[in-house]
């Protein structure tokens, strides 16, 4: 559900709050349209847990250099309580075979991430069955050829982990607050107390690095070894940075409009690209940029279209789908990208190690969202094969070899 859907809709706010409101503000900040499925009712798979098992050296070798580039993507097909890993190689013919199996609550959302140098993917996905889905899903470890392992639940539904460069992993997880009374105001909506927490990969041990109070707490990124957060709360919402070592925390934006999305770091830059909606024009929503030493806010675009998927292009420029869902475009860059694979919303979801590739989504209402790469310095585009009819999320890229 978009920011925009939520906004208009004519639910009040409180039942739109039961059905989670950290998965209406979360499926806004993705950006993309996917086919509307059925939400299913099987119950979660057992989870067995990591212990203190570390990961084995296989599994965390470096990938092969010399391998030609692929991308790691998930695929999970309607309805089903499964999704499979699969290593895509960029212009190939056909994805590689399913290398793993996670099974999850029927039609979950899945989302996931490569670990840097490594095989290993993060997941997260829904397990707990419950009509409240704000903190229904978990995290886990996939490793080809191996079972997928549960590291911890409770993680905030239709979220993504972040994974650093240095490999560290982080997760927005909470614990519902209390419904708010039928005499309050009807606008008002339940308060949770969330927390971002950093989660060892080998042996599931979770240690919690910033709490907040309020309606959603958000990865935005990673930034010069800090995290940087967008936080909902009550009466505002903000942008901070924080120290996942010492917890200190320092405020970028103290106060933006509660609709922002969309978000990544111009590294080179220092500086952080979103979508929001504009301070006083309900119609209009923008693409900003704020300098994340400074906390200098500059205004890149603004249009009346609400699926602008905004994202900063490597080496510069900005990557955006102007008004209309007419397809990528591409300014303040060498490459010369229009509208690739055609109307739609292009939606940009990983960058290769060394940012000579990015991968995206191209999606249409009640279609399933396509991948594809756009080499950075060109702007030549590969297709990224995929199984066909499910719904594909995208890890990130990684050299590893296709499996026979």
């Amino acid at each position: 559900m978009r920011l925009s859907s939520y906004a208009r809709s004519p639910l009040t706010r409180r039942r739109l709050h039961r059905i989670a409101l950290p998965c209406a503000l979360l499926a806004a900040l993705t950006g993309t349209m996917t086919a509307v499925l059925a939400d299913g009712d099987a119950p979660a798979p057992a989870i067995s847990r990591v212990g203190r098992l570390l990961v084995p050296t296989a599994v965390a070798a470096p990938a092969d250099p010399s391998a030609p580039l692929s991308v790691a993507i998930l695929a999970t097909p309607p309805g089903a309580a499964r999704t499979t890993l699969h290593i895509a190689p960029i212009g190939g013919a056909k994805a590689g075979p399913a290398l793993a199996t996670l099974r999850h609550l029927s039609d979950a959302v899945v989302r996931a991430r490569v670990v840097p140098r490594t095989r290993l993917v993060v997941a997260t996905a829904e397990t707990s069955p419950s009509s409240d889905r704000s903190f229904n899903a978990s995290l886990f470890r996939i490793q080809p050829g191996a079972e997928p392992v549960a590291l911890c639940d409770g993680v905030v539904h239709a979220s993504r982990p972040l994974v650093t460069a240095e490999g560290r992993v982080f997760v927005s997880r909470g614990v519902a607050g209390p419904e708010p009374q039928p005499d309050n105001d009807p606008a008002q909506l339940r308060v949770d107390a969330l927390t971002i927490d950093e989660v060892d990969l080998a042996t599931g041990a979770i240690r919690t690095v910033h709490r907040h109070t309020g309606h959603l707490a958000f990865l935005a990124g990673a930034w010069n070894g800090e995290l940087v957060l967008y936080r909902v709360s009550p009466a505002s919402a903000d942008i901070v940075l924080v120290d996942p070592d010492s917890g200190a925390t320092r405020a970028i934006a103290p106060s933006i409009p509660p609709f922002a999305r969309d978000f990544s770091i111009d590294a080179a830059a220092g500086a952080l690209v979103f979508q929001e909606r504009h301070e006083t024009d309900p119609g209009m929503w923008v693409i900003d940029r704020i300098d994340l030493a400074r906390g200098k806010r500059t205004r890149l675009e603004a249009s009346a279209s609400h699926g602008l998927a905004p994202y900063a292009w490597p080496g510069g420029g900005l990557a955006y789908t102007p008004e209309r869902a007419t397809g990528l475009f591409v300014v303040g860059a060498r490459a010369t990208v229009r509208s690739p694979l055609g109307p739609g919303i292009d939606a940009i979801q990983a960058v290769s190690q060394d940012a000579a590739w990015v991968a995206a989504l191209h999606t249409n209402p009640s279609a399933f969202a396509v991948p594809f790469a756009i080499r950075v310095e060109s702007g030549e585009v590969a297709a990224i094969p995929a199984p066909p009819g499910a719904r594909i999320a995208v890890a990130g890229f990684t050299a590893a070899k296709e499996e026979p």
